[in-house]
C-alpha cells in the first residue's frame, strides 16, 4: 500500500538550520517539503496546497500568523536551547526547543544535545509524525460528534441520559414533551417525573420484564410536566455500556398523545377516503364513457354502466374475467393491441396516446372504440391495476353526428369495393401510427387509396420515383413483413400510396388528378383531403388521409367524408 505522504510549508530564514530541516524531511519517508520565504508566499501557497505541517523559526513572523488558528494543521517552532553565544553556535553541540501548535493543543520538546543533531531531528519528526496523526483523528472524531449531536437534538424523540439515577444530559424534543426547562431537568432525580413513586416502581418492572434482544427496555407510562398535568408516553431504556451499569442509562421517550392523534387522524382520513371511493364508483358507474377496471392481469374488478351498455354484459357477467376475452375476438388484431396494452400501458398523463381498436360485443356485433389506459396505485405508490376508459366511435361523425347506423360502420365502409378487411385494417393501424408519432416520434402526413387500384391509376401520374416499380409482386403486398415500415418511411416524400384491394401495393408518391370542382366535404380541409375524396368519388376506392398538422385520421368514400378519428 502507498504510504501518505504529509506536505510541509517551511518557512526559509536563510539559516544552517533551515537548510538541514529541509534536506532532513527530505531524505524522510512520507514527507514532501515547500520552502516559503514570506508570509504572502504562504498565503499564497496554501490556497494551492493544502499543507498539512508549518514549521518556522521561533519568533518569525509566522509565530503571530493571523491564520494559525484557522484549518487542522500542524505548526513547528524551532528555537535553539540555552543561550550560547552567537559563535559557538555550530549544528554538532546545540540542542534544540521545539514547539508543537495545533488549533487545540500546544506542547513544548527540549531535544538533548548529548545526541547528534540527526538523532534530535529523528525524534521530532517521529513525535511530529504522531502528533499530526492523533490531531487529524481528533478532527474526525470531532466532526462526527457534531453531526451526532446534531442529529440526537433535532430527532422526533425524546433522549434523556442518567447517570447514578439522575438526569445528566437531555435533548431538545424530552424538553418539549415534558414541558420543562434544560435547568429544571438537570440533576433531578429520575423518579420525579412520575406522578408518585409506586408508579415509578411499576415502571422500571415493566421495563425489566419486555426486555429485547438489544438489551432494550419498553413500557407505557404517564410523566408529569412542570404544570403538574401528565403526559401518555412510551419509554425504552437501556444501559449505555450493557456491561458496565457505572457507565448510566439512555432512556428514549415517545409521546404517545401525539400518536394516538396521528392514529386518529389516519382513521378518519381513511374513513373519508372509503366515502369519497364509493361515490366516485358511483359517479364512474353513471360517466358516458367505457370505465373498466382490472389488476394487472387484465381480470376485471370494475364494470360501469356504460360498459353495460356499449358491450352487453352485465358487471356480475364480467366480474373476474379478462378484459381481452370478453372484448376482442380471439387472436384477432385488436387482442393483440390490448395485450400489449396491459402489459405497456405507456406514459400516464393527459396527452397520452388514445388506441382506436375494433372490440366485440356480447351478441357478437363489432364496434370501434378509442381506448385510453391509466395505472392505479395503493397506498405505498406500488402499482396496483389498470383504468381502461373507452368511447364507442363506431356511429358518430367529426360534428358529433351519427351516421351508418344500420350496421358497423366498418363493413358499410367496404361494401361495394373490392377492398378486402384484412387490407383496411393493415393500412388503417398503419395510418394511425404515423398520426401518433410513428416516425421518430413526429406526425407524418400521407395519403392511401385503397381499391380498384387500375382506375385509380388511370385517374394519377407519377410526382416522383415509384418505390415498388419493377418488384416481384410477392415483395409488393401490403401484408409481407416489412412494407409497413418501408411505407412509413416513404410516407415523407409528396404523393399518395395506391393500393388494390387484395394488398398489392401499385405505386408510392402518385399525384392524384381526379377532377375536385364538385366535392362538397367541410371547410378546413386542405388539397391532400380534396384529392382523395374526388378520387374516391370517380373509382370503387376507399380513401384515408393522415393530416400533417394534428395526426387526425380522415377517411372517404364516394366523395365524401366517411369518418374522422382522433388518435
Amino acid at each position: 500500500m502507498k504510504r501518505e505522504m504529509k506536505s510541509i510549508a517551511l518557512f526559509d530564514d536563510g539559516s544552517q538550520v533551515s537548510n538541514y530541516i529541509k534536506l532532513h524531511f527530505q531524505n524522510t519517508p512520507g514527507f514532501s517539503v515547500t520552502r516559503v520565504y514570506s508570509q504572502e508566499e504562504l498565503d499564497h501557497k496554501t490556497r494551492k496546497t493544502p499543507f498539512e505541517i508549518i514549521i518556522a523559526p521561533a519568533g518569525s513572523i509566522l509565530h503571530a500568523y493571523p491564520q494559525k488558528n484557522n484549518g487542522n494543521r500542524v505548526y513547528l517552532f524551532w528555537s535553539f536551547a540555552g543561550t550560547p553565544g552567537k559563535t559557538s553556535r555550530t549544528l554538532d553541540n546545540l540542542s534544540f526547543l521545539f514547539e508543537i501548535e495545533t488549533p487545540d493543543t500546544s506542547l513544548s520538546f527540549h531535544s538533548s544535545d548529548a545526541e547528534s543533531i540527526r538523532e534530535q531531528f529523528d525524534t521530532m519528526a517521529r513525535l511530529l509524525s504522531r502528533i499530526e496523526k492523533y490531531h487529524q483523528e481528533f478532527t474526525r472524531i470531532q466532526a462526527d460528534t457534531e453531526i451526532l449531536q446534531s442529529i440526537i437534538e433535532d430527532t422526533v424523540t425524546g433522549i434523556l441520559y442518567l447517570l447514578r439515577n439522575k438526569i445528566h444530559w437531555m435533548n431538545r424534543e424530552s424538553l418539549r414533551i415534558l414541558g420543562r426547562t434544560e435547568k429544571e431537568l438537570v440533576g433531578k432525580e429520575f423518579c420525579s417525573l412520575f406522578p408518585d413513586d409506586q408508579q415509578y416502581r411499576e415502571v422500571l418492572i415493566l421495563l425489566s420484564r419486555n426486555r429485547d434482544t438489544g438489551g432494550w427496555g419498553q413500557a407505557r407510562c404517564s410523566l408529569v410536566r412542570n404544570t403538574g398535568e401528565c403526559v401518555d408516553c412510551t419509554i425504552r431504556m437501556r444501559r449505555l455500556n450493557p456491561m458496565n451499569s457505572q457507565k448510566g442509562y439512555l432512556v428514549v421517550i415517545e409521546d404517545d398523545h401525539e400518536k394516538k392523534f396521528l392514529e386518529w387522524a389516519v382513521g378518519s382520513y381513511q374513513e373519508k377516503m372509503v366515502k369519497n371511493e364509493m361515490k366516485y364508483l358511483e359517479i364512474l358507474r353513471k360517466m358516458n364513457q367505457v370505465i373498466i377496471k382490472t389488476d394487472l392481469n387484465g381480470a376485471i374488478n370494475f364494470w360501469n354502466a356504460r360498459a353495460e351498455a356499449t358491450f352487453g354484459y352485465k358487471a356480475d357477467e364480467v366480474t373476474g374475467k379478462n378484459i381481452v376475452a370478453v372484448t376482442t375476438d380471439s387472436g384477432s388484431r385488436a387482442a393483440k393491441d390490448m395485450i400489449v396494452l396491459l402489459y405497456d400501458p405507456g406514459p400516464s398523463h393527459e396527452n397520452a396516446s388514445m388506441h382506436i381498436l375494433e372490440n366485440r360485443r356480447k351478441d357478437g356485433e363489432h364496434l370501434w372504440a378509442a381506448w385510453n389506459t391509466l395505472t392505479c396505485r395503493d397506498s405505498s405508490g406500488t402499482t396496483a391495476g389498470m383504468v381502461w376508459i373507452a368511447q364507442d366511435i363506431s356511429d358518430i361523425d367529426r360534428d358529433g353526428h351519427p351516421v351508418m347506423k344500420p350496421g358497423p360502420w366498418k363493413h358499410q365502409l367496404l361494401e361495394g369495393t373490392d377492398v378486402e378487411e384484412e387490407v383496411f385494417d393493415i393500412i388503417f393501424h398503419a395510418a394511425i401510427d404515423l398520426g401518433r408519432g410513428g416516425r421518430e416520434s413526429r406526425k407524418v402526413g400521407t395519403s392511401f387509396v385503397i381499391g380498384d387500384a387500375k382506375n385509380v391509376m388511370a385517374y394519377s401520374r407519377q410526382s416522383s420515383i415509384n418505390s415498388f416499380e419493377g418488384k416481384d409482386q410477392g415483395q409488393r403486398m401490403i401484408q409481407k413483413q416489412g412494407n409497413i415500415e418501408n411505407i412509413k418511411n416513404l410516407a415523407l416524400l409528396d404523393g399518395a400510396f395506391v393500393i388494390d384491394g387484395s394488398g398489392l401495393i401499385y405505386a408510392s408518391s402518385r399525384h392524384l388528378l381526379a377532377d375536385s370542382s364538385d366535392i362538397d366535404i367541410p371547410e378546413g380541409f386542405g388539397t391532400r383531403h380534396v384529392s382523395v375524396a374526388a378520387m374516391t368519388k370517380v373509382t370503387r376506392s376507399v380513401g384515408i388521409v393522415v393530416s400533417e398538422s394534428g395526426g387526425t385520421i380522415t377517411i372517404f368514400k364516394d366523395g365524401k367524408l366517411a369518418k374522422q378519428i382522433e388518435p
